[in-house]
């Protein structure tokens, strides 16, 4: 296709006249073929700047991934040792005719940061912050149809550190193109929500901002209509409103009979359309998926859903996406919730800042349950060249969009105005701006508690602060959730960071006691916790690895980390042990796991890096017979027998109130060791390592055989280097390199060691504990896909995929 001609195709299909009537409005993705260069660009705002030299690219895109990590960059450890810098991007278009007395916007998920946009050298605004979607209205600038339309970008990232983990730098998330009729649904200007339900009915109320740009009142009737997952229409609620020229509210309330309700375990959604009809046409249609549910806390009993208690198994979770950087894909975000869905998770805290569209839609889908937060620092700033220079003038609007962007999903039960803030520390600023920022988010969502992450709880008690909200985030506070409860009898208590594991004695902060971690386990006062972090992320360089017990903080920052190791899964979502802990914790079903010592520091069951886990990997391989190993048995069955080489070596009896999980010191001598763990009724379940030869053989492993044809598909290939036997090699260290051809492309490469500082946009990666991983994206072709790995002197191997 030509340089335009995909625009218009979509121009042309999303603005198809239904059944006769007048075209209805359209959202139309606005992500391929960007041109994009660093640095700054005298003019380049300008239609008639010279861009031709400039790389051709689709968003979304992080140009701060690109770049070898480099401890000489400003971004620092808590930046990941990333890149910052100026990007410049533009976009020409044409438009038809059928956009012809329409509104057209331009709707941009997310930018980082202090974004500035043009159309056709027109200047159309800033954005400081880099986590909130806005948009633009372009409908006055652009040009008749048929001819050229330009629209600029400019992106900043220079000013550094800017963060406290790593941001990426970019048109990072989706961009679209929002063509309306004259009168229409104002962007996010629908908001429902479940008053109540039960299994035999429901009520839910609906609010409409019609938006007419007419200089008349027009008379409209809005329809609205529930129809169920099976696809019937469950309820409808129609009335008349005259809406003035601007914005006027419609209120509507639908009743349901016995409804299917959302929960996290049969995440049943319907889809509510909102239908606007004037002039006895309609104007706009509206349909978006929505969970008909109950949410609440309670001082004693904790999360109710539905009005059954449900215990917050959650984790706290970054934006970037491993080896892409921020540039994250649908796929990615899908792949991963699967992953922590398979563990029993089922609670996310966005740490700290809204999450894409996207990611919100899968917890909804997925069947979590979401605390949303929007800051990491309010007026009194972090880093240098942070949110706080821009705060008391942007966080109304910044709070605007992003409440009334999310509002309407399921998935989200409680809004976080913010995330250790330094107004913890000062008690005139703490209330001021607390109560400014409840007052700015109740304007577009009062049916949902508003929290924050408070990790100087004593200060937040004493200044009053803790008192306004309707519930309270601990961060690694556990050693006061029993006295805040019995203190304040109506405070709503929950873990909003905890660290992965459970034995932490001393002062660790105020985590102080395995009864404190026991406590926000088995106690429904406490609504649940958010463990630190679900994935390995990029930036806190050294987290999870660096120290040992409290003295993380003495030799923090540490190149050559580039990123944090707190994960419960590795920044290629490769499962670490803590996964299979958790697993064991949370889920019901049988199981036992065997985690083995790599370092001698794990014969000692309290010695652990704060955010860490103890020095142990799935594996039986050693370089010394004879040599006593710590063993870690997870488990949730009541006894268990661990045998090596068939050999007893004794059966234990797990109980959770007594240890978390069992713990052997074992003799290594080369075999199999096996753990065999027996139910209360007699039923057995087993797991088993052994010890395993040099690599002899590379093992593909992708997650999809078909990928779409949309430039935006994505296949995770795991690259497992296995013995003579078919065994997976645990330290093999090989470099790998990756070729691909027909349909497909290499998007990046990565494995889980935080040290590694080979390019994750490369075509090669060494394998880490004998693993890594390609991600290969779909182009606009359909076909075959071939990736082929190589090694030394290994024997090639090729995975064949299709795009279609």
């Amino acid at each position: 296709m030509t340089k335009f001609s995909y625009f218009t195709l979509l121009i042309i299909i999303f603005s198809l006249p239904g059944r006769g009537q007048q075209p209805v409005n359209s959202r139309i993705p606005f992500d391929f073929d960007w041109k994009f260069t660093l640095n700054d660009q005298t003019g380049a705002e300008q239609v008639q700047f010279d861009d031709s030299q400039w790389r051709s690219l689709d968003v979304p895109h992080d140009f701060s991934i690109e770049h070898p990590f480099d401890s000489s960059y400003r971004s620092g450890a808590g930046g990941g040792y990333a890149y910052g810098g100026t990007g410049w991007y533009r976009k020409h278009f044409k438009t038809t005719t059928t956009l012809s007395g329409k509104q057209v916007d331009i709707l941009f998920d997310g930018v980082y940061r202090n974004s500035e946009v043009w159309i056709n050298g027109h200047y159309l605004g800033i954005r400081p912050y880099g986590y909130s979607s806005f948009y633009y209205d372009l409908t006055r600038y652009l040009n008749p149809a048929g001819k050229d339309n330009v629209i600029a970008v400019k992106v900043n990232t220079r000013e550094q550190p800017n963060s406290r983990w790593y941001t990426g730098a970019g048109i990072y998330r989706h961009v679209w193109l929002v063509a309306r009729n004259p009168v229409h649904i104002a962007q996010w200007g629908v908001f429902a929500h479940t008053t109540e339900a039960n299994s035999d009915e429901a009520k839910v109320d609906i609010s409409i901002e019609l938006d007419n740009k007419k200089s008349k009142v027009q008379h409209c009737t809005i329809t609205a209509k529930l129809i169920d997952p099976s696809g019937k229409v469950a309820a409808r609620a129609e009335s008349g409103v005259d809406a003035q020229p601007g914005v006027t509210t419609s209120k509507q309330n639908i009743r349901v009979g016995q409804p299917i309700l959302w929960s996290v375990d049969q995440p049943a959604l319907y889809q509510l359309s909102v239908e606007v009809r004037s002039g006895g046409a309609i104007t706009d249609t509206y349909v978006m998926p929505f969970g008909i549910r109950t949410a609440r806390f309670d001082a004693d009993k904790g999360f109710l859903l539905n009005g059954k208690h449900v215990k917050l198994k959650g984790v706290n979770m970054h934006h970037d996406g491993g080896p892409l950087g921020a540039a994250v894909f649908n796929d990615t975000y899908k792949r991963r919730l699967l992953l922590l869905k398979q563990m029993g998770c089922n609670a996310l805290r966005m740490s700290h800042n809204p999450p894409a569209p996207e990611l919100l839609a899968y917890a909804d889908s997925l069947g979590f349950v979401v605390i949303d937060e929007i800051f990491d620092e309010w007026a009194d700033g972090k880093t240098p060249a942070g949110y706080s220079p821009h705060f008391m003038k942007w966080y109304e609007k910044d709070v605007e969009n992003w409440i009334k962007r999310d509002r309407n999903h399921a998935s989200v039960i409680a809004w976080s105005l913010g995330n250790e803030v330094r107004e913890q520390y000062n008690k005139e600023n703490a209330l001021k701006i607390t109560g400014m920022l409840m007052a700015a988010s109740r304007q577009y969502d009062d049916s949902r508690p508003f929290t924050a992450a408070c990790n100087e709880i004593v200060n937040v008690n004493n200044f009053g602060m803790a008192q306004m909200l309707g519930m309270v985030g601990y961060n690694y506070q556990e050693a006061f959730y029993k006295t805040d409860h019995e203190k304040y009898p109506e405070r709503v208590i929950f873990g909003s960071e905890t660290v992965i594991y459970p034995y932490h004695p001393g002062s660790c902060w105020q985590l102080r006691s395995y009864d404190q971690w026991l406590e926000g386990q088995l106690k429904d006062y406490v609504a649940g916790e958010f463990l630190w972090t679900g994935f390995d992320y990029i930036g806190e360089a050294g987290i999870g690895d660096v120290g040992s017990g409290c003295d993380f903080w003495k030799v923090w920052p540490n190149w050559p980390w580039r990123g944090a190791s707190c994960g419960l899964i590795d920044m290629c979502d490769f499962p670490k042990p803590a996964y299979w802990f958790r697993k064991a914790l949370w889920n019901d079903t049988p199981m036992v796991h065997i985690a083995v010592q790599t370092d001698e520091s794990a014969r000692n069951r309290e010695v652990c890096s704060f955010w860490g886990w103890p020095k142990v990997e799935t594996h039986w391989n050693h370089n010394k017979t004879g040599d006593t190993l710590a063993v870690h048995v997870y488990t949730n069955v009541p006894e268990v027998e661990l045998k090596l080489n068939g050999r007893s070596l004794g059966v234990r009896r797990w109980d959770l109130k007594k240890e978390a999980f069992l713990f052997w010191e074992v003799p290594y001598e080369p075999g199999k060791l096996e753990a065999i763990g027996k139910t209360a009724d007699g039923k057995t379940v087993s797991f088993a390592v052994q010890t395993t030869g040099e690599p002899a053989k590379i093992a593909l492993s992708p997650d999809r055989e078909k990928l779409k044809a949309n430039r935006q598909d994505l296949c995770y290939v795991a690259v497992q280097l296995l013995d003579a036997n078919g065994a997976p090699v645990p330290f093999a260290d090989n470099d790998i390199s990756f070729e691909v051809s027909g349909a497909g492309k290499l998007v990046a490469v990565g494995n889980g060691d935080q040290q590694s500082h080979t390019p994750l946009k490369g075509d090669h990666m060494e394998a880490w504990q004998g693993k890594c991983m390609a991600i290969i994206q779909s182009t606009n072709r359909k076909g075959k896909i071939t990736l082929t790995a190589r090694s030394k002197s290994l024997p090639m191997a090729t995975t064949i995929l299709k795009a279609e």
